[in-house]
Formats: structure tokens, C-alpha cells, sequence
């Protein structure tokens, strides 16, 4: 238990030059966008972002697309866990997007998601 609370702390540590200016809060999350929003966004264009929590640090990988579907994928040694989703998004409805996600996330534990055994695949 002790080592799975010093992996969180050093996967927060090591993440935490992604959290800047550009950073934002939603909900008891801290989102740091890893690229620019164009203003135009194209089908299967994608956009990541680290989220932080009090308990640990996670990936999202938004995909632009009609799909609503969520994957949690289980971290390797030292990674975190990298959450996919196909959910139709625009420059202006970014933030209700990663909102809706997070949401969806409840019921497995978000915010404080602990590491799957093996990938889980929803429809949001």
C-alpha cells in the first residue's frame, strides 16, 4: 500500500511541469491542455490532457467523433492511466466535453481511479 502511494506521488512530482497559465479547474480537477485548440476541428483530430487530482495524475485523450465511447487502459510500470474518448467536441465546448467525461468516470472510481487489471470500454 506504502508503494503504491509513493508511485502516485512521483507520477504527480514528475507531472507537474505539464500544469502552467494554461492550466484549468473542473470540478475538484486540475486540466492541463497538452496542445492548442484550433478553432476548426476536423473528425478523429485529437487532443490530450493531463488531469491531477488530490489522489493521482491521469492522461485524457479526447478524440473528435460521433462515437460516445470511453476506454480506460491500465498503466505500465511508472505510467499512468491513459483514458481514451470518442466524444464529439468544438473549441467552445471543450471544457462541457472533459466535464462529461469525468462524469462518466464516477462509477469507476474517478477521482480517485485506481489502476484496472485489464482495458474497460464504455458508451457515455
Amino acid at each position: 500500500m506504502i508503494d503504491k502511494r509513493l508511485e502516485r506521488m512521483k507520477r504527480k512530482h514528475n507531472c507537474k511541469v505539464h500544469f502552467n497559465a494554461d492550466s484549468f479547474q473542473i470540478s475538484d480537477c486540475t486540466v492541463a491542455p497538452v496542445h492548442d485548440i484550433p478553432d476548426v476541428i476536423h473528425e478523429n483530430q485529437e487532443f490530450d490532457f493531463y488531469l491531477e487530482t488530490n489522489y493521482d495524475v491521469y492522461l485524457l485523450r479526447i478524440i473528435h467523433s460521433q462515437d460516445c465511447v470511453v476506454s480506460i487502459y491500465p498503466a505500465k510500470v511508472d505510467g499512468i492511466i491513459y483514458i481514451v474518448s470518442s466524444i464529439p467536441v468544438s473549441k467552445d465546448n471543450i471544457k462541457g466535453a472533459i466535464q462529461k467525461v469525468l462524469h462518466a468516470l464516477e462509477p469507476y472510481g474517478f477521482p480517485k481511479l485506481k489502476n484496472p487489471k485489464s482495458s474497460i470500454t464504455f458508451n457515455i
